[in-house]
Parts: C-alpha cells; structure tokens; sequence
C-alpha cells in the first residue's frame, strides 16, 4: 500500500514540474517582432477625376461630291498622309469634257462681246453724222451689254465645270491618318457616299463632364488654399489623361484645359469640359475612353502612410500605433489616395509616431511587441 502512494506521489510531482517548466517557458517567450516606421511627409496635390473620350483634333468624312467610277485609290490603309496628297479619283473624263465646253463657250462670249463693242463704237461715230438713228445706237449699246451678261454666265459655268472636275479628284485636308477605303476601285460611286474618313492626329482633344455642385466646390477649395494649381485665377488650367492596360499598369498624358461650357446642363447638372493634349508620337487614338484628372488644391506637409497599413471596420478607418513597444488601436481621418498608393491621414496621426505598417489582421489592441524600424524608401520620407 506504501508503494503504490509513493508511486503516485512520484507522479504527482513530476506532472507538476512538467507544468512548472512550460509556465516558465511561455513566460520567458520574446514578444513578437512587427515592423514599424513614421509617416512620410511631402507636398501633394489634391485631384478629381472623371471619365472622359479622346477625339482627334480634326475628323473629316471623305465624301464624294460627283458620281463615276472609282479609278484610283492612292493611299495606304492606315499610313501617314501629307496635306494635298490625292487619295481617290473618281472617273473625270465626262466633267474634262464638260471644262472643255464651257472654255468653248467662254471664247465665243467674248468674241460675241467684242464684235458688239466694235459695232457700237461704229454707230456712235455714225451717229455724229447723222448717218444712223439714236435707236440704232441704243441697240448696239443693248447688245453689248447682252454680250457682257453671256460672258459672265459663261464665265460661271466654266467655274462650276471646273470645280466638278476638282470634286473628281478627292485629296487630304491637312498631315494625318486615313481609314481603309469603304469603297473598292471599280465601283460607281454616287454622290454624297462615304469613301474613308481622315484624322488630323498632331493634338488630341478630351470630353469630359463634371458635376456643377461639385466644379463649384472644387473652385471654392482652391481659392481657400491658394493652390499653385490655378492659372490666371483659373483652376483646372492643367489637366492629365490616364490610360490603364488590362495588367492596371498606368501612363499619364499633360494636358490644358481650353473649353469650360458657361451652361450646366438641366437634365443631367453637369457641365462639359474639354482639354487638348500633344500628340507628337502618335500614341493616342480617337475614340479611346479614358480617365481625366486634374488637381484643384496643394496640400503642405501631408501625413502619408500605404494604403495598406489602414484597416476598415465599422467605425471606419483605422491604424495601429506603437507607443512604449505596445500596441495601441486608432481611429483616423483619411484623405485623398496618391497616385503611389500612400493615403493622406488628415487626423489622427502625427509625423513622431511610429504605426504598424503590416500583419494588420494578427496584432492586437495593448498587444506587447518588439518593433523593428523600416528605413525611409526615400529622401522625401526624411523631411
């Protein structure tokens, strides 16, 4: 009977160390190590942005103005064109004909109108001799004037002949781009039928609608910032056209503001805008949707952290700061998201504090840690 207690106590004894030794070692484990750093302080502007579409600068449908077949088509789907190169021609031979005959005309007008100035210039001597009547030189001064109004009218349809014939011959506007034909050589062509279109591609135009509530607000916040933005006491004088890939890589386009409509419109309380933007390199297409924005205030000394290091809960947005190696749960006030992924903390955070920077969802509020500092990525993040 003695044994079997002492063999129970023995038992009892050795648990109790075994928990003893795991108490200690829980005890003794080092806090868990989190990275840290201090927001980073610089200069950044506030923007809006809306959606918007590219148009060329100049958009011309090739339209012919005479009938015929379609002779030639000189151009290459797609290249460059210069300014007067013919691209189509429409069968001319029939309005050649015509120039041709209105020229004709035009020289037996004028031989008409000089036989009767040679006539009445002779009835006018004859009259001082009394040889003809002042009826007669009426006449002849009637027929000339008869000859003049011929030559005019000949005149006039040698113009028009001539035109007609220059119809024939279809040419490029300005320096730019043409479409594929959409119609074929071979092919009576009718008048007014859409033969290509003709883009002018040097400067690209943007359309874009905003708010009149919110483009009277953002003027308000310019004008109490006193942004470096405004121009002439103008906001909105600078403008940037995103494009963004199917991967979210974004490139940016510089741009001025030239066209402020002075009406919102009724139906939908939004007012039309538009901005022009170089093309020099031909990267732009007509037609392409995209995203405007354009700063309307400057913000000194901004309080930026990543995106990332801010969490969302009902309250709303939230960080995690270290104070004396523990962790401590904030509330703050965020503003606009930069164009690197750092967002403004307007409220809430100060440029001494360190905040946890990731592993937002495994610390706790009061947890105990070990900080480890990140180094500044760059020299802005100093200041």
């Amino acid at each position: 009977m003695k044994k079997v207690q002492f063999l129970m106590l023995l038992t009892l004894a050795t648990v109790l160390g075994s928990c003893s030794l795991e108490n200690n070692q829980v005890k003794q484990m080092p806090p868990a190590k989190y990275s840290v750093a201090h927001p980073e302080l610089r200069d950044i502007q506030y923007e809006l942005e809306f959606p918007g579409y590219l148009q060329s600068e100049l958009v011309v449908d090739l339209i012919s103005r005479v009938e015929g077949y379609l002779m030639e088509v000189r151009y290459e789907a797609g290249k460059s064109v210069a300014k007067g190169d013919t691209l189509f021609i429409i069968e001319p031979r029939n309005y050649k004909n015509k120039v041709e005959q209105a020229h004709a005309q035009l020289l037996t007008a004028n031989a008409n109108l000089a036989l009767a100035q040679t006539t009445l210039a002779r009835m006018q001597d004859a009259f001082k001799s009394n040889a003809v009547s002042e009826i007669d030189v009426i006449e002849a001064s009637t027929n000339v004037d008869q000859c003049k109004a011929s030559v005019e009218s000949a005149q006039a349809q040698l113009e028009t002949a001539q035109t007609n014939l220059s119809y024939c011959y279809i040419i490029a506007p300005e320096s730019g781009r043409v479409t594929r034909n959409l119609v074929d050589k071979g092919n009576y062509v009718a008048p007014h039928t859409q033969l290509a279109t003709f883009y002018k591609e040097n400067n690209m135009y943007v359309y874009f609608s905003i708010e009149a509530s919110k483009l009277i607000w953002a003027q308000n916040e310019s004008k109490k910032s006193n942004s470096q933005v405004k121009k002439a006491g103008q906001p909105f004088s600078s403008v940037e056209v995103k494009l963004t890939d199917s991967q979210g890589n974004s490139q940016f386009y510089p741009g001025q503001l030239d066209y402020l409509s002075p009406s919102a419109d009724i139906s939908t309380g939004t007012v039309d805008m538009r901005a022009v933007l170089k093309n020099d390199k031909r990267e732009l297409n007509n037609g392409v949707y995209v995203k405007v924005t354009f700063p309307y205030k400057d913000v000194k000394d901004a309080v930026l952290i990543p995106e990332s290091s801010i969490g969302t809960d009902q309250s709303g947005r939230y960080i995690y700061v270290v104070e004396n190696d523990t962790v401590r749960y904030r509330s703050v006030q965020v503003g606009q998201l930069q164009r690197d992924n750092m967002r403004e903390i307007v409220k809430g955070l100060s440029a001494q504090e360190y905040y946890i920077t990731k592993a937002l969802t495994r610390v706790r509020n009061g947890q105990v840690i070990s900080p480890v500092v990140e180094q500044p990525q760059s020299a802005e993040a100093t200041k």
